[in-house]
């Protein structure tokens, strides 16, 4: 169902370095400064931090996975897949001229609609992406799905997830159903239309799990107000966020402000520690080596403040 889109091109055979199909898609070294930005990249996050962090690692441990460039009718080249190596790479040319150039995989003869394919197929699995990311991912899909029912009949029946299943499948060899895509998709509409700046931005961090968005989406404005002032004090991790909010939630009635309330460390620290057990939540394996030397420079703040420096 997918093969029609893309004919051809797919982002498993471009990534699998035993496939014959990569020495159609030759590697050239390209100057970081004339390839453009794809314009549908623009739903995907490049903040500052973690570009400076990618950029640390590139420096450190090479660049393991080379972006994907579209070679142009008119000669210019444009960022398929890799926006944010490519803008490491930026940032590392400012102070090394080394970097001034990325090594790239180029595919040519492609349309403007089948490189927004290969850019949200590759996005869905290949960043590490929020749930409103991917869910951003699969719904830019929603236009090649008209697109192809236009063009097929056969298709007017099949709903809509179950084709950008197809699609996400065929394009990155890795299955996910339509299923999963609706649930993320309905998942982001409830993160961006029910849930109150606050606890938007949690969730746009990472820092709820669908079982907590869910449990916010209930609840009224001024109820999601009052448990994030309350959260916000409290340094805790995805889980534990969210046997709170069951906890807090479940109660039948609002509780009231404590008359002696229970001293709370300072909003700043709460927060550092929610973040390092989300990272440690993540990690399957032991720190690389950048991750290290931050663990280290952490902990060597956090003994100089207990010695009170």
């Amino acid at each position: 169902m997918a093969k029609s889109i893309a004919s051809g091109f797919t982002i498993s055979g471009l990534l699998d370095k035993n496939t014959s199909t990569r020495n159609d898609y030759p590697v050239e070294r390209i100057p970081v400064s004339v390839i453009a930005d794809h314009p549908a990249n623009a739903a995907y996050s490049m903040d500052d931090a973690g570009i400076a962090q990618l950029a640390r690692s590139i420096e450190e441990e090479g660049l393991t996975d080379l972006p994907l460039v579209r070679k142009l009718d008119d000669g210019g080249w444009q960022m398929v897949s890799g926006h944010r190596r490519k803008a490491a790479y930026a940032l590392l040319a400012e102070e090394d001229e080394r970097y001034a150039q990325i090594p790239c995989r180029v595919i040519r003869g492609i349309t403007d609609e089948q490189s927004v394919l290969l850019l949200h197929a590759a996005n869905y699995f290949v960043r590490n992406l929020t749930v409103s990311e991917r869910a951003a991912a699969s719904r830019a899909l929603g236009v090649e799905v008209e697109r192809m029912r236009a063009e097929n009949p056969e298709l007017s029946g099949v709903r809509t997830e179950d084709i950008k299943a197809a699609i996400i499948s065929e394009q990155t060899g890795r299955k996910v159903s339509g299923k999963t895509i609706q649930r993320q998709e309905s998942l982001a509409r409830k993160i961006e239309e029910q849930l109150v700046p606050e606890w938007r931005e949690a969730a746009l961090s990472d820092a709820l799990s669908a079982d907590a968005v869910n449990v916010l989406a209930k609840q009224s404005p001024e109820e999601q107000k009052r448990l994030y002032g309350a959260w916000e004090k409290q340094p805790l991790g995805k889980k534990e966020t969210t046997e709170f909010l069951k906890r807090e939630t479940g109660k039948s009635e609002p509780r009231e402000s404590a008359k002696d309330p229970v001293p709370k460390p300072s909003a700043p620290l709460s927060s550092a520690l929610r973040a390092l057990r989300r990272y440690e939540s993540k990690v399957k394996s032991t720190p690389n080596e950048l991750d290290r030397k931050t663990l280290e420079e952490i902990a060597e703040t956090a003994r100089k403040l207990l010695e009170g420096r």
